[in-house]
């Protein structure tokens, strides 16, 4: 969820072809991750929730059903992905953009956000404000992606597929990939406490959920990614037949996931 025109127009926009699925395998992929740590912090049926940019939708029904005596209020830019599935009596869905709109202070015992401030200018103030949306001994939970240095990477022509699509986003929609390694330091900041942090690392070529996202942000990518010279469609297509190669295997991101508690 980044400022409206540019989410609206980006490469992960809603209306791009082919974004449903690519949400759908993200889901697939880290809402293991996100369950888990939401069992460790012992998400009870009371608690009232905001999953921001919430994208599909998969995590605001999982704490939907969690949470029976709750709230759940789920928010996106863009709530059409939201509005496909039926909303429980417990979930609201709602237009909101997180650098902007609040919630009351000291109300949320949860606000959880994945794959959403890196994309996002200042996530340090939307982090502070965050923290004032919970109540004494409320969570955040925060998970976005960093990357490893692609010089390192055995697969050159990958990488830099992998380094151009970062580079693409920090330049169309001041995406910054540095910012996971900075959010326990953050929340510290925020005066948030119990600071923890646990990582998924996404292996492409023996996982075909796996190869099967980043296909999809391959090709969402590829029309931007040559109309800025970033890369060409001879280099893009060389890079993606790596997946289709048995004998590779490589990273492609660590996904980030960190949690911190308003002090009781």
């Amino acid at each position: 969820m980044m400022s409206a025109p540019v989410y609206q127009d980006g490469v992960l926009a809603h209306a791009k072809g082919g974004e449903r699925e690519r949400l759908r395998l993200l889901e697939e992929l880290s809402d293991p991750t996100t369950i888990t740590i939401f069992e460790r912090l012992g998400v009870a049926a009371g608690w009232h929730c905001v999953e921001a940019g919430a994208g599909a939708g998969s995590i605001a029904h999982w704490l939907s059903a969690r949470c029976p005596d709750g709230r759940v209020t789920a928010t996106d830019l863009d709530v059409a992905f939201l509005n496909e599935r039926a909303t429980p009596a417990n979930m609201t869905v709602t237009r909101h953009d997180v650098m902007r709109d609040d919630f009351p202070a000291g109300t949320q015992n949860l606000v959880h956000a994945r794959a959403l401030l890196s994309h996002i200018p200042d996530p340090e103030r939307v982090l502070e404000r965050m923290a004032d949306w919970l109540v004494p001994g409320g969570w955040i939970v925060l998970e976005d992606p960093t990357y490893l240095p692609a010089a390192a990477s055995p697969y050159p022509q990958f990488a830099e597929l992998l380094e151009a699509c970062q580079q693409l986003l920090a330049r169309t929609q001041g995406t910054d990939h540095t910012w996971a390694r900075r959010i326990p330091a953050a929340m510290a900041r925020a005066g948030l406490t119990d600071i923890g942090m646990t990582v998924r690392v996404a292996v492409c070529g023996t996982d075909e959920t796996e190869d099967a996202f980043w296909r999809q942000c391959f090709t969402q990518a590829t029309p931007a990614l040559i109309e800025t010279g970033l890369m060409t469609a001879e280099q893009i297509a060389a890079a993606v037949a790596h997946l289709d190669d048995p004998a590779f295997t490589d990273t492609a991101w660590v996904m980030v996931s960190c949690w911190g508690r308003r002090p009781s």
